[in-house]
């Protein structure tokens, strides 16, 4: 199983909800893996995300929101430099979204 790890700010505006929906969904249709994909947050701002995936469907596809000092493993998506290995985005939109799919899949 590939596990695809958001950090915080990367799932909010200025990116795009259906962009972020599209390339999970990408990955749930077109590939020939199982991916899984987590949400990983500070322990303070856990429940304002909580209430953010609920209200914008995102946890249709985001199992759970794990903090750093977990330590899970995956490949974590952010707008800085966090635990290895990570890619960095500025945000993800259907602008740049073409590209991210070619990244990661």
């Amino acid at each position: 199983m590939v596990t695809f790890i958001f950090y915080e700010g990367i799932i909010t505006p200025p990116s795009e909800i259906g962009a972020i929906r599209d390339l999970m969904l990408y990955g749930e249709i077109f590939c020939n893996k199982e991916y899984e994909y987590l949400l990983e947050a500070e322990p303070h701002n856990k429940d304002i995300y909580y209430r953010w995936l609920k209200t914008t469907h995102l946890y249709d596809y985001i199992t759970d929101i794990v903090t750093p000092e977990e330590q899970v493993t995956g490949l974590r998506i952010s707008e800085t430099k966090t635990a290895d290995p990570y890619v960095k985005l500025e945000r993800i939109t259907f602008n740049n979204l073409q590209n991210i799919l070619t990244i990661f899949f």
